[in-house]
């Protein structure tokens, strides 16, 4: 990946990749399935990559009966395939089965898929939905960020070039449910003409919604949050009517642009389906 003069460092630990991160136009490297995409088109050319594949401590899954924590290294086959996140996350887990193909799932890792920051990516608005948090760590300390504030435009984040992702927490709620769907044209493995994830959680009485939220790619230059939708639905019984009412509310605020995946008018008056699809989902678990 590297040219002949990049410095290809491998550290057993975060406080080492992070003393070996403090190079100008060094970098970060987990599966490479993006950096290998923005090497070879010289969009980026670091003057040294810092492998963390030997970092055992951003390596698994934890569930406690509170939360779930997706360590940064942990691969997309290993969040597809956890029957844990599948029960309880389902929106992760369907997104995580939809990226790529296999040997794209058995290399690319949660915090070079959150980091590399398409908007087009399946992960993203179905973690927002559920309200995860990014961890990330510097020399000069660490930070929680709510991965709804954690993206700023196309292929930007807040994170500085020193910082590192190193774990991701999503809260688990007590009567709560998500959902991911998603379309193309072209095949599976491709990204999303649109995709759509919500989270709904149910107050007590088990009949009105008591947080509701939904998420949208491919249709903007960041994950779509539809907050509108939510002050609708929150503290109605989500009935058929109010579900359309706040999900027509998605296409003011979506910006596609046109693509080989469809023009921007025609992703423009499918995002409104897809939330409500998406909400409705949730509302029949």
């Amino acid at each position: 990946m590297q040219s002949t003069d990049t410095e290809f460092l491998i550290p057993s630990s975060v406080s080492e990749a992070l003393e070996n991160i403090a190079k100008e136009d060094a970098i970060f490297l987990g599966g490479g399935t993006s950096t290998a995409l923005l090497y070879k088109t010289r969009l980026i050319e670091p003057s040294r990559v810092v492998w963390l594949g030997n970092v055992g401590e951003l390596k698994g899954i934890f569930v406690s009966t509170t939360a779930v924590t997706i360590s940064a290294m942990t691969t997309i086959a290993e969040i597809s395939a956890n029957r844990d996140i599948a029960t309880l996350l389902p929106a992760v887990s369907v997104a995580a089965g939809a990226i790529g193909n296999a040997r794209v799932r058995a290399m690319a890792t949660l915090g070079g898929a959150l980091a590399h920051a398409d908007p087009r990516q399946d992960l993203p608005p179905a973690m927002i939905a559920v309200g995860a948090v990014v961890s990330v760590k510097s020399a000069a300390g660490s930070r929680d960020i709510p991965l709804a504030k954690f993206y700023e435009g196309f292929l930007e984040t807040v994170l500085t070039p020193e910082e590192l992702i190193t774990a991701i927490t999503i809260p688990l709620v007590r009567e709560g449910t998500s959902s991911y769907i998603r379309y193309t044209p072209t095949s599976e493995g491709d990204y999303p003409t649109i995709g759509a994830a919500a989270a709904v959680t149910m107050a007590a009485d088990g009949n009105t919604i008591e947080t509701a939220t939904a998420v949208l790619c491919g249709v903007g230059t960041v994950p779509i949050i539809a907050e509108e939708a939510s002050r609708i639905l929150e503290g109605t019984t989500g009935d058929d009517a109010t579900l359309r009412r706040a999900a027509n509310t998605v296409r003011e605020i979506v910006d596609p642009q046109d693509d080989e995946r469809g023009t921007a008018a025609y992703k423009r008056e499918i995002a409104p389906v897809f939330a409500y699809r998406a909400l409705k989902s949730c509302m029949q678990r």
